[in-house]
C-alpha cells in the first residue's frame, strides 16, 4: 500500500491516478479498496478509509474536489514552485482520473505528542 494525496470532498475521500495506472486498472475490476493518507513526520494524523471507489466525471464535482485539494495542500498545488503545480487544472480537465471512496469504515491514528487511535463507521448505502 502506498500513501496518496487525498482530500475529504464530495462526501468521501478523493484521490487521483492516471487512467492506465495499476490502481485504475485494479479498481475497474474491483472497486472495493483501502486508502491511506497521512504525514511524513512523527506528528500529525494518519487516516485509513475502507470503502468503494467510483470515478468522478461531473465537471462541477471535479471543480469542488480540486478546490478541496488546494485548500488542504496549499502552495504545493497552487504555486509554480510547488511539487504538484497545476494539479487542480488537471483534475478539472479530466487529464487525471479522480476517484471518490464512499467510506464504510475508517481509522485515524494520531501521532506525537499524544498518540491515539479511533475507528469510525458509516451506515451502509
Amino acid at each position: 500500500m502506498t500513501p496518496l494525496l487525498a482530500a475529504w470532498s464530495l462526501g468521501g475521500m478523493c484521490f487521483t491516478t492516471g487512467g492506465q495506472e495499476r490502481k485504475a486498472r485494479n479498481l475497474e475490476h474491483n472497486p472495493r479498496c483501502a486508502l491511506t493518507t497521512g504525514t511524513n513526520a512523527l506528528t500529525g494524523v494518519d487516516v485509513v478509509i475502507e470503502g468503494v471507489a467510483s470515478v468522478v466525471d461531473e465537471r462541477s464535482e471535479r471543480e469542488q474536489a480540486a478546490a478541496d485539494f488546494e485548500r488542504k495542500y496549499g502552495t504545493h498545488l497552487t504555486s509554480p514552485e510547488g511539487s504538484w503545480y497545476r494539479f487542480g487544472e488537471s483534475v478539472i480537465a479530466g487529464d487525471i482520473r479522480l476517484y471518490r471512496v464512499a467510506p464504510t469504515v475508517g481509522f485515524a491514528f494520531g501521532k506525537l505528542p499524544t498518540s491515539s487511535q479511533t475507528r469510525y463507521t458509516w451506515p451502509s448505502r
